[in-house]
C-alpha cells in the first residue's frame, strides 16, 4: 500500500514526535502544535493534497479538538464534502471513561478513539481497521 497522507494535531512535541515515529514507512506526516495551526494546514491540503488522517488530540489550550474537528466538518461540508469521503479522525487522548469516548465520537465525528500513551499495536490494529494498512 502507498503511504497515507496524515496530520498529527498535539500540543505536546513529545506525543507528536512519537506518533509520527510510529508511523515511519506507511504515512506521510504533517504536525501542528495547535488548533489554529491544524486548521491552517487542512485547509490548504483541501486544494492540493487532502490529508487521509487526522490523529486529534483533544485536550488543548486555546482551540481544543472538539472546536477544531467542528470547523474541519464544517468545511468539508461547505465544500460539499459527505462524511464518508472526509478526513478520517483519530481521536488522542488521555481520557478514558465511556462519557469522554461518547462526547469525542459525537462531537468529532471520529473513525476512533486511541488512549495516551498510544501502544504502538493498537495504532497499527486501528489502522488496519480502517483499510490504511495492511497486516503483516
Amino acid at each position: 500500500m502507498k503511504p497515507f497522507r496524515c496530520l498529527v494535531v498535539d500540543d505536546e512535541i513529545l506525543g507528536r514526535e512519537l506518533l509520527i515515529l510510529n508511523l515511519q514507512g506507511v504515512a506521510s506526516c504533517d504536525s501542528a502544535a495547535n488548533g489554529e495551526d491544524a486548521l491552517e494546514k487542512y485547509s490548504s491540503s483541501l486544494d492540493t493534497n487532502p490529508y487521509d488522517v487526522i490523529f486529534l488530540d483533544i485536550i488543548m489550550p486555546g482551540m481544543d479538538g472538539h472546536e477544531v474537528a467542528t470547523v474541519i466538518r464544517r468545511m468539508e461540508l461547505e465544500r460539499g464534502i459527505t462524511l464518508d469521503k472526509g478526513v478520517k479522525i483519530i481521536v488522542v487522548s488521555s481520557l478514558d471513561t465511556p462519557q469522554d469516548f461518547n462526547k469525542s465520537f459525537v462531537s468529532t465525528r471520529s473513525v476512533a478513539h486511541l488512549i495516551k500513551p498510544i501502544k504502538a499495536e493498537k495504532m497499527k490494529r486501528t489502522l488496519c481497521r480502517l483499510g490504511l494498512i495492511s497486516e503483516s
